[in-house]
């Protein structure tokens, strides 16, 4: 429920055009129709406006879901613009209270005096009931009494008499003027005047500080302004140029650099400062930052600047997601191919809790990936009000933002995006996503991060491509299987063990203060009465699947160059539907009836199984396609790579061709041949006929049978058949047994 319960016609028609809700009226004469039309008028959630002259008002609950959807976004949106609000409040304060800190101390000093004796004199008017200026007047005649005071005790310390008259004549005046509540001595005046003997202050002074303090603050009454430095000269500015490198030059060779260009270059300043006087600047005038701008990176330097720690003391479980991916730093076979991979990872955390909600494997980030990590997130743990991700290709795309029809909008997230290069906002995911990960690939023995031993790295890439080249898979790539496995063993170690983010408490087994672990600060909320906004079971697999326009035909709808037929299709011939699909299945897909008003998947109409297609007899998946499109890629750059080397070949062969001389005449007039001598033919053993095979499978056949009898030749053919994938699909649908090839292999080798 929002924080307002009841809403005008302009107050709806706004929020609907800002938002984009095409279902609901943008101005106010449609609105006020709209609820008409609904009825609202009459009901008991309409109600007259409490101002003169008001119209009516309109309850949260009479309104569509897609509007109350937009109504809570926009409160969450003001939400988190107050929170920035105050956030710059407060360091606007600070920044106030950090150039009053930078002040000398005698600067400071004077200023809090003259602060002291302004505030006593409005306090004084103000217990009195009068004016500022009553209350300067009667602080000049006390500052007068005071030194009318101190002349009758200079007077009595000279020695000098004075009569009862004129000390009585002195005593009554001073009685008479000196006003009560002035509490400041001899030294505050001198410290507010800002000179060793001045103890007065003149009218026009107090005035003019009261004027300061009122434009500028407090800090307006320093008596002079922060020291401000000299400017630096141009050359040096220039100098710059030359010392802001990412290579980051010493001060001594960048200032030989400027000094070399400059004799020979029109638009550079000479050099007026010594090499000394510029490593002054360097290292006394330009602070930590200033001097690294250039030498570092936006990343590395926002290292070095002040930062904002969050705090989630008051925030449930499932207020906030946030999700990265990453490149695991490991090598895995590739679940097709068994080629090396770096799978992408793509975790999501739960802001409050620390917790590993989600997570999803993949090739790379991409749409599916994240929406895979969601789903899992939001059918185990609940669907959060606001995820927090940063900018890539996989949380910025039509699928995800489309205010209504999208992810977001269908789930009634609330989408955060990350400044660019602010990964230090995102903290709170990237601590875990690089520690976890990164100690589950040093596990591994295909590590290939930077802290891997170089030789050690380099004999386990050989060992794997030579396995690979041989046998077509190595033993030392760990599976997919293996890897989804330690994946999973991982983020529950991570969920089980002590966060130091997380509050403390005393372990009732060992007695002893320790932080809670994920798993029980979600389940500390639990106890105190949190529940999770859940996914309906019956609705959780299509929720999260995506769908496509698609026009019907003759009970068929087509999708991803299959046809898929239906009879209940037949009753929507040339009209638009939203056809859902699954990434990894191909035999059926989800046919609904397409929303106009919202842009969301309707009623469902069926579901269409694959048949009726005269391209394929075989049904193909996103992912079938997905790999025929890339092999079909790699062959083609293949052809082209083979017809340049023959082009090159043929080329060379040419030229040699052109440097050759004509061949002489040569008489072809034929002679009479002589006739041969006798042969004597000397009996010996029959030579031993060589084993033929009419095939490779033959041969591995044999070579199973007879493994002491092959030879080199045999062996170097087999080791050539088993590392290409073609040759072992022939070889498994010839029912050989590969494993028993590849033990037999390695035992000769």
């Amino acid at each position: 429920m929002t924080a307002r319960e009841w809403f005008n016609a302009q107050e709806l028609a706004d929020v609907a055009a800002e938002r984009g809700v095409a279902s609901f009226p943008t101005t106010k004469s449609g609105v006020i129709r709209y609820a008409k039309e609904k009825g609202w008028e009459g009901s008991p959630l309409c109600r007259k406006r409490a101002a003169r002259g008001g119209g009516l008002e309109y309850h949260f609950s009479l309104m569509p879901e897609t509007l109350r959807w937009a109504l809570e976004s926009l409160k969450l949106k003001g939400a988190a613009q107050q929170r920035h609000s105050d956030a710059s409040e407060i360091d606007s304060r600070r920044v106030i209270a950090i150039r009053a800190s930078g002040l000398p101390a005698s600067a400071r000093i004077v200023m809090e005096a003259r602060a002291v004796i302004l505030t006593s004199i409005e306090g004084y008017a103000i217990a009195n009931g009068e004016s500022r200026a009553w209350g300067i007047t009667r602080f000049l005649e006390a500052q007068e009494d005071a030194v009318r005071r101190q002349k009758i005790e200079k007077l009595r310390d000279a020695g000098e008499i004075l009569t009862e008259r004129e000390v009585a004549d002195l005593s009554r005046r001073l009685i008479l003027t000196a006003p009560d509540g002035f509490q400041l001595g001899h030294d505050c005046l001198r410290r507010a005047n800002d000179r060793r003997d001045a103890a007065s202050v003149k009218r026009a002074t107090i005035y003019a500080w009261f004027k300061a303090r009122d434009e500028g603050g407090v800090l307006a009454l320093s008596p002079t302004p922060p020291k401000t430095a000299q400017p630096l000269p141009k050359a040096f500015g220039q100098f710059l140029k030359f010392y802001a490198k990412p290579s980051k030059p010493s001060v001594a060779d960048a200032y030989r650099a400027y000094t070399k260009d400059a004799a020979g270059r029109s638009d550079l300043q000479p050099m007026t400062l010594t090499l000394n006087q510029v490593e002054y600047i360097v290292s006394k005038r330009l602070n930590n930052i200033e001097k690294m701008v250039g030498r570092e990176g936006l990343l590395t330097l926002r290292s070095r600047m002040a930062y904002v720690t969050r705090t989630t003391e008051d925030m449930w479980p499932t207020t906030i997601y946030t999700a990265d991916g990453k490149t695991f730093d490991a090598e895995i076979a590739d679940p097709i191919t068994n080629l090396p991979i770096r799978p992408e990872i793509t975790t999501v955390l739960d802001v409050v809790t620390r917790k590993i909600v989600g997570l999803s494997l993949a090739r790379s980030e991409n749409q599916r990936s994240v929406a895979e990590a969601l789903r899992n997130a939001c059918v185990g743990h609940g669907i959060p009000a606001i995820f927090y991700v940063d900018r890539g290709p996989g949380y910025r795309n039509e699928a995800m933002d489309a205010d209504v029809s999208g992810l977001m909008g269908r789930l009634g997230i609330t989408k955060m995006h990350a400044a660019p290069y602010g990964s230090q906002a995102k903290g709170r995911i990237e601590r875990p996503n690089a520690t976890v990960w990164d100690t589950l690939a040093k596990r591994l023995p295909t590590y290939i991060g930077a802290d891997m031993d170089k030789e050690a790295g380099q004999k386990i890439h050989k060992l794997t491509r030579g396995e690979l080249k041989q046998f077509g898979q190595s033993r030392a790539l760990p599976s997919w299987e293996e890897f989804v496995r330690l994946c999973e063993a991982m983020v529950a170690e991570y969920n089980g063990r002590e966060h130091r983010g997380l509050p403390k408490f005393e372990d009732p087994a060992t007695g002893r203060q320790r932080h809670m672990t994920p798993v029980e600060a979600w389940e500390a909320h639990v106890a105190t009465g949190f529940e999770a906004v859940g996914v309906d079971p019956d609705e959780a697999d299509d929720l999260f699947r995506p769908y496509e326009i698609r026009t019907a035909r003759r009970a068929q709808v087509q999708w991803n160059t299959n046809f898929f037929f239906h009879p209940a299709l037949e009753a929507y011939h040339e009209e638009k539907v939203m056809v859902g699909y699954d990434y990894h299945q191909a035999e059926q897909v989800w046919v609904r009836e397409f929303d106009v008003e919202s842009g969301q998947p309707g009623k469902l109409i069926c579901v269409a199984r694959f048949g009726g297609n005269a391209e394929r007899y075989v049904p193909l998946s996103y992912e079938q396609k997905a790999l025929e499109t890339r092999s079909a890629a790699r062959l083609k750059r293949v052809d082209r790579k083979r017809d340049a080397i023959e082009a090159e070949r043929d080329a060379l062969l040419m030229i040699e061709q052109q440097r050759l001389t004509p061949a002489p005449f040569i008489d072809i007039t034929p002679t009479p041949e002589p006739e041969p001598a006798p042969i004597n033919v000397v009996e010996g053993p029959a030579p031993v006929r060589r084993r033929t095979f009419a095939s490779d499978e033959e041969l591995a056949v044999w070579a199973l049978a007879h493994p002491a009898e092959l030879t080199p030749n045999q062996l170097a053919v087999l080791k050539d058949c088993m590392s290409r994938p073609a040759a072992r699909e022939l070889f498994r649908m010839s029912g050989i047994d590969l494993e028993a090839l590849r033990t037999l292999l390695r035992a000769a080798a």
